[in-house]
């Protein structure tokens, strides 16, 4: 055995890419006509497939808006993994995820703020289990059993307050009427990480921590030179490196 998953049957597969192209252009039509004013009619027209096609995979409008977020958390699950990540401080940890999820939405900024909206307005904030809370909680976990985060601190709490602090930049990042000049969305996540990490970090990890703000310049500085082949992991690399 090899260890890799098999491959889809070839019905499952059309199964997985019709969803796949349903939820492409419904996100393409949420963008160019709004995502109340979009309707199945109309996803169903611009995919070429029949109106029921689009109630099958999407039965509730909000669906699509689960789905398009079930990537966004593929992605920082992904990260999670990343070699050059685990080896990094709990403090760097959380820039780096911050980093990750600010990708995921600044990358089509467009889609990001249509589903972002749909998504408060549908009631996400309430609805939404708390998962991310409970992964940043588990890297200052981490932090304390190291020492770098005080252990007087409740790691679920910050986690939760780290999480608050997210979709409040996200949130304000989404706003129409967000100046074209504002901050990118990372700036503001990291603004809001910072004053966080400062109240929880233990006062000999203070170094930690301005290690960690040195990583979001390299970051920052790697996204730029991505198409010369660097990227936020070899940064993130380097800033070990540099220890």
């Amino acid at each position: 055995m090899s260890g890799e998953r098999d491959a889809p049957a070839p019905r499952e597969q059309r199964k997985i890419d019709t969803r796949e192209r349903l939820l492409r252009v419904a996100t393409e039509l949420f963008v160019a006509r709004g995502f109340e004013e979009t309707t199945y009619d109309d996803i169903a027209r611009a995919a070429a497939v029949a109106r029921q096609t689009v109630f099958n995979h999407f039965p509730r409008k909000e669906d699509f808006i689960h789905a398009w977020s079930v990537l966004r958390r593929e992605e920082i699950a992904q990260a999670l993994t990343d070699r050059a990540f685990l080896e990094q401080p709990a403090t760097a940890r959380l820039v780096l995820i911050m980093r990750v999820m600010a990708d995921s939405y600044e990358r089509s900024p467009a889609a990001g703020r249509v589903y972002t909206l749909a998504w408060v307005k549908w009631g996400g904030p309430v609805l939404e289990e708390r998962a991310l809370a409970s992964q940043f909680a588990l890297v200052i976990e981490e932090g304390q059993r190291s020492g770098e985060i005080r252990d007087d601190v409740g790691a679920q709490t910050a986690g939760e307050l780290i999480r608050a602090a997210y979709f409040d930049a996200l949130w304000r990042w989404a706003a129409p009427d967000r100046p074209a000049d504002a901050p990118s969305l990372f700036a503001d996540l990291v603004v809001r990480l910072e004053l966080i990490l400062t109240g929880i970090c233990a006062m000999p990890d203070r170094e930690g921590l301005k290690r960690s703000m040195r990583l979001v310049q390299a970051v920052e500085t790697a996204a730029t030179h991505e198409g010369q082949g660097k990227t936020p992991s070899d940064a993130a690399e380097q800033v070990t490196d540099d220890r």
